[in-house]
């Protein structure tokens, strides 16, 4: 049996100048375009089940798990490769960046949040509700991005979702989960300020619909229940 990951690696997703930041905190990491997979990817050109990060001894290993030599790393198509910092993953048209180095806290994938702990429990059968912001470009939505309690966005790396905008301060704004299921934004004193509805704000509960405007990024929040 493998160890637990301990090296604090991560990815960035990339989504035009906006990057996602997701931990690697289990030894085996799915990627695809389907629901069931800790990464999800909304990309048409990628498989359902299109490829696995696996921790080994060595470090962690892409697995290409469709065979059809459309998984790549720093442009070469691959069926499996340990993976070396700063590598540049390929699925479809999703830029994925690896960083093997910086030990962070991990955290939970919004994708698969909850997944874990029902383990062994009957199924919870009250609607559950996901929040997500979804990145605008004009009327269009860009990216959606599942919420999760603590998720930080700034122009610094660190950030879960980080944007490349000097008008965006380092560590712009920290979203916060409320005991009754709904989300504070809370500005971190930025340079620039932050925007609910036009309106700046230092702190607010974000309702269904509303405009979130963070340097140049405008994001629309948003509310679903399953």
């Amino acid at each position: 049996m493998t160890e637990k990951p301990t090296t604090g690696a991560y990815l960035v997703i990339q989504m035009g100048a906006v990057g996602k930041r997701v931990e690697l905190w289990k030894d085996l990491t799915t990627i695809g375009r389907s629901r069931d997979c800790d990464i999800f990817l909304s990309d048409i050109a990628v498989h359902r089940k299109q490829a696995s990060i696996v921790w080994t001894i060595a470090g962690y290993v892409l697995r290409d798990d469709n065979g059809s030599n459309d998984s790549f790393v720093n442009g070469r198509p691959v069926q499996e490769k340990l993976l070396n910092n700063g590598d540049q993953l390929l699925f479809g048209n999703s830029q994925i960046t690896f960083h093997a180095n910086e030990g962070t806290r991990p955290f939970q994938l919004p994708v698969s949040r909850g997944h874990e702990l029902h383990i062994g429990k009957q199924p919870d059968t009250q609607p559950q509700a996901i929040a997500r912001l979804e990145l605008m470009h004009g009327h269009s939505v860009v990216h959606r991005i599942e919420l999760f309690d603590g998720m930080t966005i700034g122009r610094s790396s660190e950030c879960d979702i980080f944007l490349e905008d000097l008008a965006v301060s380092r560590l712009h704004i920290t979203i916060k989960e409320l005991a009754g299921g709904e989300y504070e934004i809370v500005d971190n004193r930025s340079a620039t300020g932050t925007r609910i509805n036009g309106r700046a704000v230092k702190r607010a509960v974000m309702h269904d619909g509303d405009s979130v405007q963070i340097g140049a990024s405008t994001f629309v929040f948003r509310v679903s229940h399953t």
